[in-house]
């Protein structure tokens, strides 16, 4: 039975390449229009914001550009963005005003399939882009699309995405860390009303908080959002405010429950052949009870 690490060197430019060749010409560099360059449809699951943008077209106006996009040749001569979108579009956003971005350095590969692109693609951005849980999780289970397949059983999903990233990036996580990060995204999209959702995808929120609030109806949710104080601005503010939160509704659920154990026993009947004494200490219970002093 082969290892995840086995079956992801398939999934890795180092597999989907000749492995004989040279590093600096198995992804040669070159000046490419930004019109020829194609967005990958993989990329749409990624934010594109535009703050962020202006603010990394600056920071390539005034450094240059530090890490080079990698793009795929297709058929037809033109080319596929695979990493690098956010640099293309501040690229294209200084072009605008300055011909001298009009071309953008990037490495090249060829030969590489649709369903291969799309491996490339996510397991760059998982390392590379500041992503939030979702979109994080969105990357890891599009690599769980392409790996899934009936010869990989007795391998877990998770540890062969984790392993396909640790080949092509370098870095580790590891599978556990996967399956947690989609379990959470799976409750911030399905089980958040839309102003948690965004808080959780700000990273304001932490993995007991988004569980805490993903088990509350969608009342409480919007309740427990309307309080929230207005200097709550960091992760540790606003889960500490969902946490005491909803432990006083533990509390206050407790109390009602004590309350309500208590109305039953005063409700309760004596049985005429129950021992006296037992009778009258329920008698002063009760009256206890009734009027605590």
């Amino acid at each position: 039975m082969s290892s995840a690490k086995d079956i992801a060197k398939g999934f890795t430019i180092s597999g989907l390449l000749d492995d004989a060749s040279r590093t600096r010409k198995r992804y040669p560099v070159f000046e490419i229009d930004l019109a020829a360059i194609e967005d990958h449809p993989g990329n749409s699951v990624y934010s594109m914001d535009e703050t962020a943008i202006a603010k990394l077209a600056e920071s390539i106006r005034e450094q240059g550009l530090t890490d080079l996009p990698l793009v795929r040749k297709l058929e037809s001569g033109a080319y596929q963005m695979v990493s690098g979108h956010r640099r293309k579009a501040a690229y294209t956003l200084l072009a605008a005003t300055d011909p001298a971005f009009a071309k953008m350095p990037c490495r090249v590969i060829e030969g590489v399939t649709d369903e291969e692109s799309v491996m490339l693609l996510h397991a760059a951005n998982y390392f590379t882009r500041s992503l939030t849980l979702t979109e994080r999780a969105a990357a890891t289970r599009a690599l769980g699309v392409e790996v899934e397949d009936d010869t990989l059983t007795g391998v877990r999903t998770e540890d062969v995405k984790a392993a396909i990233l640790q080949e092509q990036t370098g870095h580790k996580v590891s599978g556990k860390t996967i399956k947690r990060q989609e379990a959470l995204a799976e409750l911030v999209e399905t089980r958040l009303i839309p102003a948690w959702r965004a808080k959780a995808d700000a990273s304001l929120l932490s993995a007991s908080s988004i569980e805490a609030i993903a088990a509350l109806p969608e009342e409480r949710q919007v309740e427990l959002y309307d309080g929230l104080p207005e200097d709550a601005t960091s992760k540790t503010s606003v889960s500490k405010y969902v946490e005491d939160a909803l432990a006083a509704d533990s509390a206050r659920a407790e109390e009602l429950e004590r309350e309500r154990e208590l109305a039953m026993l005063l409700r309760e009947t004596v049985h005429p052949h129950t021992d006296t004494r037992l009778r009258m200490a329920l008698a002063s219970l009760k009256s206890y009870l009734e009027n605590p002093p």
